[in-house]
């Protein structure tokens, strides 16, 4: 099975073009019909090969697995390609992306059938019946109300909080919003403040290492165009657009492990740039009237975070340190002089596979 060419022409916002890859069928059945899974990856062979090993031996799985790698040069398409002539329970489908994370998912709802489209990061495992319990959401919600579902992520939870959360809660920069919500000054509170639960729960946003949507949600939705390369706060920002017109919720009944692996991340400074940046084109575009106090909130914390990092660096002479400092203090300095500005193509479906003997 051939390794797809490196790069794929990228598009316009109402271009239509085919990606290369190929699709090999499930041997023998087992995975759930109306669900599939998408993974978009980039420099991690490794951790989507063990998420697929761990695929293969559940009981719950969904039947159709897409693979949207954005990698430049990687040995993933080779190792899948050999790895798939076992006895698959789901249609395994690897697809070669331009990079970039919002862009992958895009391909991969393209390309993927089913009517739950789930998506976990390369890096993140899902435990017992994870698959099953985020179906039965769906299943449950005779209405179809609901449109989004995310997992529990156990790994992020009850767990300390860092000394600058919790000198932004005692300033008042970060409202004590429930985890999960979102202020109207753009900050939530911090994932380890959460607590195990079961059952379900509404909630504003929801985790992009794993959750899932319908399939109508993506007749009117994408994630959004705005967003390049590693994508910090795409998640938030998706959810908080599909929030507009669907329920979305929590499943604790659905837990997922989330090992962050540091491969693909981009360097300090492009990462704090890009989440000041990020952060205010998602806090103006859905919550465009904030108060006076929210405002002032929102660029206190900016300099507040700006100035950890440059304690930090006078500590222990971390060029990382500095460097993300300086990030954060670029991208504020662009958001307040030259905001970024995004106006959202109107969702269509751009891809289609090319497939490779």
């Amino acid at each position: 099975m051939p390794t797809p060419p490196a790069e794929v022409p990228n598009t316009s916002a109402d271009a239509t073009f085919a990606v290369p890859g190929w699709r090999v069928a499930a041997a023998c059945g087992g995975g759930f019909e109306d669900c599939c899974l998408v993974v978009a990856t980039y420099g991690r062979p490794d951790e989507v090969m063990t998420l697929v090993d761990d695929l293969l031996t559940r009981q719950d799985k969904p039947s159709e697995v897409v693979i949207a790698d954005g990698s430049p040069t990687s040995d993933l398409a080779g190792r899948l390609g050999s790895w798939s002539r076992t006895q698959l329970p789901f249609d395994l489908v690897y697809v070669r992306c331009p990079r970039g994370l919002t862009r992958q998912r895009n391909i991969g709802v393209d390309i993927s059938t089913r009517s739950y489209v789930f998506f976990l990061d390369d890096d993140s495992l899902p435990l017992k019946n994870y698959f099953t319990e985020i179906r039965k959401v769906f299943l449950m919600d005779v209405e179809k109300k609901i449109g989004g579902v995310g997992g529990s992520v156990v790994s992020e939870m009850n767990r300390p909080i860092a000394g600058r959360w919790r000198l932004r809660l005692a300033l008042g920069l970060v409202p004590p919003v429930e985890p999960m919500m979102y202020a109207s000054c753009g900050t939530s509170t911090p994932k380890g403040s959460m607590r195990p639960f079961r059952g379900v729960k509404r909630v504003d946003l929801l985790p992009g290492c794993a959750f899932a949507f319908r399939r109508e949600v993506f007749e009117t939705q994408r994630f959004s165009s705005f967003f390049n390369g590693y994508s910090q706060g795409e998640d938030l920002e998706m959810s908080l657009r599909v929030g507009a017109d669907w329920q979305v919720v929590c499943c604790g009944d659905a837990e997922v492990v989330h090992k962050a692996a540091l491969a693909g991340r981009p360097p300090s400074f492009a990462k704090g740039r890009m989440e000041v940046l990020n952060r205010y084109f998602i806090w103006k575009r859905h919550r465009p009237n904030a108060a006076i106090v929210d405002r002032l909130r929102f660029w206190l914390d900016i300099i507040l975070l700006v100035t950890f990092d440059l304690l930090h660096f006078a500590r222990r002479f971390s060029a990382s340190d500095l460097q993300h400092g300086s990030g954060l203090f670029c991208g504020g300095l662009e958001s307040f002089f030259n905001p970024p500005r995004h106006i959202e193509p109107a969702p269509h479906r751009q891809y289609s596979l090319i497939a490779q003997d």
